[in-house]
Parts: C-alpha cells; sequence; structure tokens
C-alpha cells in the first residue's frame, strides 16, 4: 500500500477506536482519585434533600454508583448479538454512541442538580452502550483493517483505552479537575459528540456487506474506503469469500450458542478466549482502588500524593507500552506477546505481595510495592490486555463472532464482578494475599491452557485460523 493509504487506513483505525474507547476508559477512572469529592458530594445531595446518611451508607451510595458498571456492561454485551449481527457493526455502533452521548451529558446534570440517582442511571446506561460500542470497535478493526495490519490496529483500541483512562485519572487528581465534579463529568460531553460525528463517515465493514448482506458492490467500495484505492479489492472479497464458503458448513445462526458450546472448535475458541481474558479481570480492582492499596500498603509519603501519582504514573506505563507493543505484535507474533507478558504481569502481582508483607518487618519494602504496579501496568498495555481483548475475534468464522465476543465477554465480566466486590473484604481479611487467591491462581491454571492449545494468529486469514482449531493444521 503506499504510504499515503497506510497513513489514511490508520487515521480511520484510531477515529473507530476512539469513538469506542473514550468513555470506556474516561468512565474506567474518572472516580478513581477524587473519591472523597464524590462521597462530599453524595453527602451533601442527601443532605439537601434532607437525608442525613452515615458514612458506611455514604461509602455504600459510592460504592453502587462506581460498580453499577458492571451491571450495565454485563447486559450491554447481550446487545451486541442482536444490533451489530442483525443490523451492521456500523448501526451498533452509531446507537451506542448515540446513548452514550446522552449519559454524558446526565452525568454533569446530576451534579448541578444534586441527584446522585442522576449520576447512577447515567454510568449505568454509559456501560451499557460501550458493551456495543466496544465491540463494535473490535470488529470494525478485525473485520476492515489489511491482514498484514489487522494485529497492529486491533492494538490501536487499546493505545487509546489506555490514554483515555491516563486522562481520567489525570483529570481526576487534584491539581487538574478532581475538585470541580461539574467540569469533570461535563468534560467527556465534546469528546462523545465528536464519536458519533465521525461515525457517519465511515461505511460498514466489507466482511458483513459481503457475507451477511450479500452485497458485493457495496462491499468492494468498502474495501476501497479501508484498504485503499490501490489495494486488490478483488482479492480481498476472494478471501472474504472463502471465509463465507467456510460458514456454509456451521449450523444457522439461531443454533450458534448451542454450536459454541457443542462444536470441538468453537468450544475450544470460546475456552480459549475467556482463558485469555481471565487474565485481564485484575486490572478492573486496580484501576478502581490502587490508591488504596498502596495506602494499606504503607505508601503514605508526603500527604498521600504518592499513592496517587503512582496510579496515575501506572496508567502512564500502560498507555507507553501499548504503543511500543503495537510495533512488535506483527513481528513477535500474537502468542509469544501474549504468553510472555502475561507472565510478567502474573509475576509483578506476586511481587506486589511480597513487598507488601516484608514492609511489615522493613518499611522501606513498600516502595517496591510501586514498582510492581508500574510494572503490572507497562505488562498489562504490552500485551495482556491488547491481544487478549481482540483474540475472540480472531478464532472463530463470521456468523460466531460477535457471538463468541459476547460469550467471553459476559464470562468475563462475571469474574470481574464476583472479584471487584470481594477484593476489599478479602483485602482486609487478609491483606494482599488476596490478589493470589482472587487472580494468580486463575490466571495460572488459564496460563497452562493457553500454552497447550492457542494457535498463532498473525498474517492468517480466518479460515485458516479456524482449520488449525479444528485440527486439519498442525500448529
Amino acid at each position: 500500500m503506499p504510504r499515503k493509504e497506510v497513513l489514511f487506513t490508520f487515521t480511520v483505525g484510531v477515529a473507530i477506536s476512539l469513538s469506542a474507547n473514550f468513555q470506556y476508559g474516561f468512565s474506567s477512572t474518572y472516580l478513581n482519585d477524587p473519591v472523597d469529592e464524590f462521597k462530599a458530594y453524595i453527602n451533601e445531595s442527601f443532605t439537601k434533600w434532607e437525608k442525613h446518611l452515615s458514612s458506611s451508607q455514604i461509602d455504600l451510595v459510592f460504592n453502587l454508583i462506581s460498580n453499577i458498571w458492571f451491571v450495565g456492561f454485563f447486559c450491554g454485551i447481550w446487545l451486541s448479538p442482536l444490533l451489530n449481527d442483525r443490523y451492521g457493526r456500523r448501526v451498533g455502533f452509531i446507537s451506542g454512541n448515540t446513548f452514550s452521548l446522552l449519559a454524558s451529558f446526565l452525568r454533569a446534570l446530576s451534579i448541578i442538580t444534586h441527584q446522585p440517582e442522576i449520576l447512577f442511571f447515567a454510568r449505568l446506561l454509559a456501560s451499557i452502550c460501550t458493551a456495543v460500542t466496544y465491540q463494535s470497535c473490535i470488529l470494525y478493526l478485525q473485520e476492515a483493517s489489511p491482514t498484514e495490519y489487522r494485529g497492529v490496529m486491533s492494538f490501536i483500541s487499546e493505545i487509546c483505552y489506555a490514554g483515555m483512562t491516563l486522562v481520567g485519572m489525570g483529570l481526576g487528581t487534584d491539581q487538574l479537575l478532581g475538585k470541580h465534579l461539574f467540569w469533570l463529568t461535563a468534560f467527556a460531553i465534546i469528546p462523545s459528540f465528536l464519536a458519533l460525528l465521525v461515525l457517519f463517515f465511515i461505511p460498514e465493514t466489507p466482511k458483513f456487506l459481503l457475507i451477511v448482506k450479500k452485497d458485493k458492490e457495496a462491499a468492494l467500495k468498502s474495501v476501497h474506503f479501508f484498504h485503499g484505492k490501490s489495494s486488490n479489492a478483488r482479492g480481498v472479497l476472494d478471501e472474504i469469500e472463502m471465509e463465507a464458503e467456510a460458514d456454509k458448513d456451521e449450523a444457522s445462526f439461531k443454533q450458534g450458542t448451542i454450536d459454541m458450546f457443542t462444536q470441538p472448535h468453537l468450544r475450544k475458541a470460546l475456552l480459549l478466549s475467556c482463558a485469555a481474558l481471565q487474565n485481564t479481570v485484575a486490572l478492573w480492582s486496580i484501576l478502581l482502588n490502587s490508591t488504596q492499596f498502596l495506602q494499606d500498603a504503607g505508601v503514605t509519603d508526603w500527604d498521600n500524593e504518592l499513592s496517587k501519582w503512582t496510579s496515575t504514573t501506572m496508567s502512564l506505563c500502560y498507555f507507553t507500552a501499548t504503543i511500543m507493543a503495537s510495533a512488535l505484535v506483527e513481528r513477535a507474533g500474537r502468542r509469544p506477546l501474549l504468553l510472555t507478558f502475561t507472565s510478567i504481569n502474573m509475576l509483578a502481582l506476586v511481587l506486589f505481595t511480597v513487598f507488601a508483607e516484608l514492609r511489615k518487618a522493613v518499611d522501606g519494602m513498600k516502595y517496591g510495592c510501586v514498582f510492581a504496579l508500574l510494572l503490572y501496568g507497562f505488562t498489562y498495555g504490552g500485551a495482556v490486555g491488547p491481544v487478549s481483548w481482540f483474540i475472540p475475534a480472531e478464532l472463530v468464522p463470521q456468523r460466531y463472532r460477535s457471538l463468541n465476543q459476547s460469550l467471553s465477554y459476559a464470562i468475563n465480566t462475571l469474574s470481574v464482578v464476583i472479584t471487584t466486590f470481594t477484593v476489599i473484604p478479602f483485602y482486609n481479611a487478609i491483606g494482599s494475599y488476596a490478589f493470589l487467591i482472587l487472580y494468580i491462581g486463575p490466571s495460572i491454571i488459564c496460563m497452562i491452557y493457553l500454552f497447550s492449545y492457542l494457535p498463532e494468529t498473525t498474517n492468517r486469514e480466518i479460515h485458516e485460523i479456524v482449520d488449525e482449531l479444528k485440527g486439519n493444521k498442525k500448529k
């Protein structure tokens, strides 16, 4: 591809990724640093309406607002097959972003009206929409990208997510908007509007147009848009038709869910997807509670500023690693990157546990916890997050792609909900050993399965990967 066309393709990839990941990343972290301000807002809001809450009740309301995200995300996951498969990736994307923009308005409205109930509903709505748009984003990047750029294009999604977590974390600090909750929440309105606007100029993916809509002319135009005018569009359509031909032997879409559990190669793909995503579960607890974990480990230097800025620096390490690893994914391959970085990622949690316990004997060991969190953020961005989130779309044929995403994402979300709600009680009871039980143990089991069965997907067409999972080709 000529340089101008490559640049355009990547620009479109960035636009698609930001359209999904601004809301996702920002919403993941804007509550982290200004915890005290949000609790004060809750207290003031109820007091204004002549209702007085105890500190434990305020904590309960805050936790409900914070953790309703996972409930909404779980519900939104099941909207994806309906919108993205029946009406198209574009319809799912635009619909999700429309309501996501509404959620951004409602968040700001909740602050000026002192209505925490509106904030609760807005966060629920944003999470439902984000589940749809994120899956739309991955499907776009997987189905519209040239095969040789599919990995790095999919990495763009994680780069944008990491960047937006950094934005949310940074804006939430006292030095920026952490003490001004209206402006913190209102900040999301303009990016959410731009995310919706840009999608009207991006066509449907060529695979959906050809395989589902049977519209070869529209698919040809879509290939030219995403791959460039000089691309061999006919050759691209031939490869897509090979995937469609492989799909003909599968059961109907209505039987898709049954197939995912009864067809050996689809079941293996689902298990591999779940195993990869299991390694991402700890990130949510760390994004939401990293400051508290560090303070419990004794990192209270400079009036607790060190623990807060460590959380922000961890997001910076995460963001930096995604950029660095995007240059390696097509050369090193998905499998080696995922297995290597996940191993180091688990080691980082082990180190945090060790340093947190040693700190009880030697106070200086608490700084080892800072190092462990920074290492965790870097290795997560290096491959754990990026590869794990897009690998489900690379393991199954077209008609099962959105369904495999929904099933594996739903199982992942259940794991996140369980661990997020239990990590603080566990941490209060047994300290940092909670990481060993909730995260490290399950990840080791999943790593063994990935090491044994995960195929390499780099620079391979989907039908070739499916053949390998069927046992038609050796790894």
